[in-house]
């Protein structure tokens, strides 16, 4: 039934901005055999960072696009305003504590959670996995009327941004479902209040933790920028809110902050400016009518965001179990040579002390430098260490590249350490293939995903870059 009624929909965001439907249902299976062949495996044999859903192409019934934010950050009202309906209800206390499904459909009525789950074709069913507390919590509005036809909002319920917030309980696993979510998810926007401009709380933890890996796809909002009086006020907002998410986002360069407002019917003048106001809300808005041509972008993403962290992690825990075996070699190296000197000078004189006090010796030597070595490989497995192995596997690291590392394979890679007792000679092995079919989905299958998939538009400039002309022409520029 839920299916029928977003039949409609469905066939009308089908084709997008791409070439034909056969084409995005041929890249979009491709990276679901790679997902399959090369990255669970991997994943499996690495012990790899990656979560079991990540081993597997997802996709809802819709592109959609998910709002997160604190209390009172605007998220329900720009919701409104992106649909084009009354739909949310809007106010300066908390008005919803549930993540709402809104999707375009011939006519008005709603689903409670339980109905939502159980529906495999809506393709929310994995929510079921966080328990009853959530699947409560979550709601479908289907709604008539509204702008567009081709993708679903997914309201959030605010984040608390207050200390010691990320350990209250809401009953469910609130952090994993905003995770789940923004896997899924073809555009997320992070709403932040003026009010509350700072990253602590849940706020903190899901920037940090759910939405590793999201950097493409997520946009940072300073709404209700219009509420400032003075200049003075803004600047203060807006340089807290940089302060605390360069604490939290592991890049040199911060990423864009739009600063908007949501219309209202009576608003004061402001600081001014409201000109670059609307156009940034304008600009947002065009993020999110984007979303359907961004599923399959976000796919062939999500296929080489996962080889390129199962490589990191392959390279950084590779390079520690070299480290740990050599190591441990030059232990028992020492202990043997120590012992075939015994041996030597027992062979020439047996009837000597000499050659049991020179085994009490070796064997003395032994422990004590195993014990050294325990304590290097602790010492190798700490967060310095693990940097320090890190930075020599990657000497030419960019942003992008330190940011998986802080957020995706640092913290995973000492829970295994920490599950071999820090002792890196015990990690798995990687074998050579493994390695060189993560680096063809890199280096190869990435870069066809992403040609077959490319608008014509794209065919027609990259055709018009490859034009060759006769020889002794002066090409383009002899017709200035």
């Amino acid at each position: 039934m839920l299916r029928r009624a977003l039949g409609v929909a469905v066939r009308r965001s089908s084709s997008g901005g791409w070439r034909n439907e056969a084409t995005r249902a041929s890249v979009l299976e491709e990276c679901s055999a790679l997902h399959v062949s090369v990255v669970a495996p991997s994943n499996e044999a690495l012990r790899g960072p990656l979560a079991q859903s990540e081993h597997q192409l997802f996709q809802t019934v819709l592109p959609f696009v998910l709002l997160l934010g604190n209390h009172s950050s605007g998220k329900s009202s720009f919701a409104n305003l992106a649909l084009g309906r009354q739909i949310q209800t809007a106010g300066v206390a908390p008005t919803d504590d549930s993540f709402t499904i809104i999707a375009p459909g011939p006519a008005d009525y709603d689903r409670d959670g339980p109905a939502v789950v159980s529906d495999p074709d809506l393709g929310f069913e994995g929510l079921r996995g966080f328990g009853p507390n959530l699947v409560q919590h979550t709601q479908l509005k289907i709604r008539s009327g509204l702008n567009t036809t081709s993708f679903m909002v997914v309201d959030s319920p605010g984040m608390i941004d207050s200390p010691g917030a990320a350990t209250w309980d809401r009953g469910y696993d609130f952090q994993g479902a905003v995770r789940w979510l923004a896997e899924r998810a073809d555009v997320i926007l992070l709403f932040f209040d003026p009010d509350k401009p700072g990253t602590t709380g849940e706020t903190l933890s899901v920037l940090t933790h759910a939405l590793a890996g999201t950097d493409h796809k997520l946009h940072i909002i300073l709404n209700k920028a219009d509420r400032f009086e003075r200049i003075h006020d803004f600047a203060r907002a807006y340089g807290a809110l940089c302060w605390n998410l360069s604490k939290v986002i592991p890049r040199k360069d911060l990423p864009r902050i739009y600063t908007m407002c949501v219309p209202q019917p009576q608003r004061g003048k402001g600081i001014g400016g409201m000109e670059d106001l609307d156009r940034s809300r304008e600009e947002v808005l065009a993020q999110v009518f984007d979303a359907p041509s961004r599923r399959l972008d976000n796919a062939i993403t999500r296929l080489r965001d996962s080889a390129v962290t199962l490589l990191m992690h392959a390279k950084v825990s590779g390079a520690a179990r070299r480290r740990a075996i050599w190591r441990r070699a030059a232990v028992f190296a020492t202990s043997g040579a120590g012992l075939l000197a015994v041996a030597a000078i027992t062979t020439a004189a047996p009837f000597l002390a000499v050659p049991a006090v020179g085994v009490l010796v070796v064997a003395g030597t032994h422990v004590l430098h195993d014990r050294h070595v325990s304590q290097q490989l602790r010492d190798q497995t700490s967060d310095r260490g693990l940097e320090d192995i890190y930075r020599s596997t990657h000497p030419h690291h960019d942003d992008d590249a330190t940011a998986t590392w802080e957020r995706r394979v640092k913290h995973h890679l000492k829970r295994v350490l920490a599950d071999v007792d820090f002792d890196a000679s015990r990690l798995p092995r990687h074998p050579h293939v493994l390695l060189q079919n993560l680096k063809r989905v890199i280096d190869v299958d990435v870069p066809a995903l992403r040609r077959q998939s490319a608008p014509v538009d794209f065919q027609q400039v990259r055709h018009a870059g490859t034009t060759r002309f006769p020889p002794g022409s002066t090409g383009a520029a002899g017709k200035l």
